[in-house]
């Protein structure tokens, strides 16, 4: 709890006990913000080519694309909707550390500051990497201690440059109760030296690699939480205890996204925003013609389980969208995936399939829609806001002086950021009423305190008010402005009041 949240919960307290005594007759503070704005989802996709913006997806009317850098995908332009930017964390960002393989802080920092100057005024939101839970290079074991040191040194690279920036952690690929629900009939030790649960060092519970990176101050170096809540076989609106008993507690269903957010609040990250930065569902290849995949053990084995017919991967795709916008506060931007791989890889490779454009042959990157493609563009969407979101806390301040005994008052605002991006703030006191507080800055960054004085010499018995409002100094910040009440409650007598002490001899 901040000092300012401590004294405006000791206000609240002594109006509450002024209240119970008959002293204060007064409407109650005004309460706080919600957490999230809404509408509060992306409408996103996947997107491997840049040449299908203009034709096939601005008909879509979502609102973001996801790129990647290993396609070179950087837009030289800035475009009429927002831009999420994969990083890679593999290869040349990797050194020899202590006998083995390490992601390095040192190159991924200064790697990532060129991406973060390269992308400045086009990208909106950079991905730091993809699922970092499965082998994340050349079969190195998964190791949520590695994954955080990469991921501070990237957010700090993007936040120099590029402080506006939204910095998402990677997606992590929901692979399962590995070594059981709590992990302990699996256990590897990863190349930091760290032993961890869950992992058979090639996949590692997402769960489990999500409280470990919370555990190691994950937290402070993402904006929002990346996560993949495939669909696989199951409708979106199926809830994970009703899921078939072969399922094993996995949780396999789109809903698991929801055990992801509650993990976020057990490390009081739950006003944090997830972001679906990949989820779909599997068409049936042979829909498209290429029923042979399923004759081939390194798709069936993996995906045939999980493959619907293309009208429910419609349905489905259009019906996430509807349950993250109404049960899902803490959704941010969601992501198809995929868009336009249908050419991407081998022929039974599982991307094609999950992609809402269908091969038509070498030469057609647009490739021909499936279903999914027109049920998406007439699809009801709600955009979000991703820019900042004003709140000030505490929403209201009130003083309790005796008339006999004035004093100076000083107490502090903090005007925050519960949305993304940047904001500043200006802050001014009403004229013309009875009382004027005193403001030391006038101006400052999200989180920077404003303090706040009043004097309560010559004031006569009675209740006073003022105001104090706070505005950002941009035009894409929500619920700004914020008007603060002030009260002065000068009473003829304070009355204190002390708990007996009770004595007790020892046994």
């Amino acid at each position: 709890m901040t000092r300012g949240r401590k004294i405006g919960a000791c206000i609240v307290a002594v109006a509450a006990a002024l209240l119970a005594l008959g002293l204060w007759h007064s409407t109650a503070l005004p309460t706080g913000a919600d957490e999230v704005p809404s509408p509060h989802l992306g409408y996103g996709v996947n997107l491997r080519y840049l040449s299908n913006v203009d034709s096939i997806f601005v008909p879509l009317g979502f609102d973001w694309i996801k790129v990647y850098e290993r396609f070179d995908t950087m837009p030289t332009e800035r475009l009429p909707y927002h831009v999420l930017y994969r990083i890679d964390l593999e290869g040349n960002r990797w050194s020899w550390q202590e006998g083995h393989w390490r992601p390095d802080p040192d190159k991924i920092r200064a790697d990532v500051r060129e991406v973060a100057q390269e992308g400045w005024g086009l990208v909106d939101a950079y991905e730091i990497g993809n699922e970092p839970n499965t082998d994340w290079w050349e079969g190195q074991p998964p190791d949520p201690a590695d994954y955080v040191r990469a991921l501070q040194a990237a957010y700090e690279a993007i936040k120099e440059v590029d402080p506006g920036a939204i910095v998402v952690s990677a997606g992590l690929a929901p692979v399962g109760r590995i070594g059981g629900p709590t992990g302990e009939d699996k256990a590897c030790t990863a190349n930091s030296g760290e032993t961890y649960l869950g992992n058979d060092c090639r996949g590692m519970d997402e769960r489990l690699y999500a409280r470990e990176m919370f555990e190691r101050g994950a937290g402070n170096y993402f904006d929002a939480f990346g996560y993949h809540p495939t669909g696989f076989a199951y409708p979106p609106e199926l809830s994970l205890d009703q899921l078939p008993e072969h399922d094993n507690g996995n949780g396999f269903a789109f809903r698991g996204a929801e055990v992801i957010h509650a993990i976020m609040e057990d490390y009081d990250l739950g006003a944090k925003p997830i972001w679906a930065t990949e989820f779909g569902w599997l068409r049936d290849p042979s829909e498209d013609g290429f029923g042979w995949c399923h004759t081939i053990p390194v798709f069936e084995d993996n995906f045939g389980w999980m493959d619907v017919p293309e009208v429910q991967q419609a349905n489905y795709l259009t019906r996430a969208f509807q349950y993250a916008d109404e049960h899902w506060p803490w959704m941010g931007a969601m992501f198809i995936w995929a868009f336009d791989f249908h050419k991407q890889g081998a022929e039974c490779w599982s991307g094609r399939y999950f992609s809402v454009r269908r091969y038509n042959g070498p030469e057609d990157e647009e490739g021909t829609p499936t279903l999914a493609y027109p049920a998406l563009i007439s699809m009801t969407k709600w955009p979000g806001h991703f820019g900042p979101r004003l709140v000030v806390e505490p929403t209201a301040l009130t003083f309790l002086t005796d008339v006999d005994e004035p004093g100076v008052f000083t107490i502090t605002l903090t005007p925050l950021n519960t949305g993304y991006r940047v904001l500043t703030w200006t802050a001014t006191v009403a004229a013309g009423m009875p009382l004027t507080p005193t403001l030391v800055i006038t101006t400052g960054l999200q989180g920077t305190p404003l303090t706040v004085t009043v004097d309560s010499t010559g004031y006569p018995t009675g209740t006073f008010t003022g105001s104090i409002t706070v505005t950002a100094t941009t035009t894409d910040v929500l619920d700004a402005p914020q008007a603060v009440p002030v009260t002065l409650l000068v009473v003829p007598e304070m009355y204190r009041v002390y708990l007996p002490i009770v004595l007790r001899s020892a046994p």
